[in-house]
């Protein structure tokens, strides 16, 4: 069967299943596979077809007779275990659930997101009276912290996707969907060595979060590399805010002298070092060099430009949806762990007469 072109007539009202098998140029119950969660058992193309023609006409399941049929709630959970009552709107979170929502939202799931302190993991109980599919999962802490919610999110018995970390070897029924911050943090290194740095400072906040952690690591690796002559601290803010940043550079400045390259954990914290630098007439890059991570439109706004690491934050989203679609579609994962790349650029505020570093993708180290 061919497409048939859209009745026009049909745009602007509730669209049925024949509509949209008509205008796809198949059948009823193709259509049904598709949006309800078997396309598995379609080829992609005519499932691409069926998705295009539901967007033309507006076309959407009636929520309650498809749960009838596939015992599906249709919805997500996702976790975010963040001190900030903000978390949402950290640029990061905010583009890897847009990815999540936009791709999971065109096969008709919804997203049910809960944000949890730390201190209140207890809290994650609430899930139970979630009713959904699956869990997504964004953690921060220490190791023996986000082990506990993993073991927690288990008990739920239901499909679980890390985001940002890796599961521990003995998870079932899981996958982890990642970006290689140990590489972007390498090349940050590799590049301010490059220029001449001896002093380094890295800026964190005092919570833990694993994507941090593999940027640390990565840069010591690099370190690794040059032999002992660099000095390295990591100088951790109560938080990753303006003035905790700003604070807890301050102090090591009073004590240990100013770094002659500053690399913030994430662009927030590189852009808050800058000021404090520039406040206490430092020249960038000229006295000290500063990178970011992330490169979510903050670095635009840095003067000058923020040489940053750029994240595929949207695409993060887009990934953990397309696994738990394909697990639940399918009853197994695709993978168990799949690492992004991630892209560094040097701008203006890491510039050196000694090096000019092109941007550049880093992947497979995660």
């Amino acid at each position: 069967m061919t497409a048939a072109p859209v009745n026009q007539a049909l745009i602007g009202r509730r669209a049925t299943l024949r509509d949209v098998a008509r205008a796809a140029g198949t059948t009823p119950m193709t259509v049904s596979n598709v949006v309800n969660g078997r396309a598995g058992q379609v080829g992609k193309p005519l499932a691409d077809r069926v998705m295009k023609a539901c967007q033309t006409l507006g076309y959407r399941p009636h929520a309650n007779a498809r749960r009838l049929r596939t015992d599906r709630r249709q919805a997500i959970g996702v976790i975010i275990i963040d001190p900030s009552p903000y978390y949402v709107s950290d640029p990061l979170t905010a583009a890897v659930l847009a990815g999540l929502n936009a791709r999971l939202g065109a096969r008709g799931y919804s997203i049910v997101i809960h944000g949890v302190s730390p201190t209140a993991l207890d809290s994650v109980s609430m899930l139970r009276q979630v009713e959904s599919d699956g869990v997504c999962l964004m953690l921060s802490g220490d190791a023996r912290a986000r082990s506990m919610v993993i073991d927690r999110v288990a008990t739920l018995q239901q499909p679980v996707v890390l985001i940002q970390d890796r599961m521990p070897e003995d998870a079932t029924d899981c996958a982890s969907v990642l970006q290689d911050d140990f590489g972007g943090g390498r090349a940050v290194a590799e590049h301010l060595l490059d220029g001449g740095a001896r002093r380094i400072v890295m800026l964190k906040p005092a919570l833990e979060w694993p994507a941090m952690e593999r940027r640390e690591q990565g840069v010591r690796s690099a370190l690794a590399g040059r032999g002992g002559s660099v000095a390295f601290d990591v100088v951790r803010g109560r938080d990753e805010g303006f003035e905790a940043t700003q604070a807890a550079l301050s102090r090591h400045i009073e004590a240990h002298g100013a770094p002659d390259a500053l690399i913030g954990g994430n662009d927030q914290m590189a852009i808050a070092g800058m000021r404090l630098l520039s406040d206490r007439g430092l020249r960038i890059p000229q006295d000290v060099r500063v990178t970011g991570f992330n490169g979510l439109e903050f670095w635009r706004y840095a003067t000058p430009e923020l040489s940053t690491v750029f994240s595929p934050a949207y695409a993060l989203g887009e990934t953990a949806a397309d696994a738990m679609l394909a697990r639940l579609a399918e009853g197994a994962f695709p993978f168990r762990e799949q690492v992004l790349p991630v892209r560094f650029a040097a701008h203006g505020s890491s510039a050196s007469p000694q090096s000019e570093s092109p941007a550049r993708s880093i992947s497979g180290s995660a």
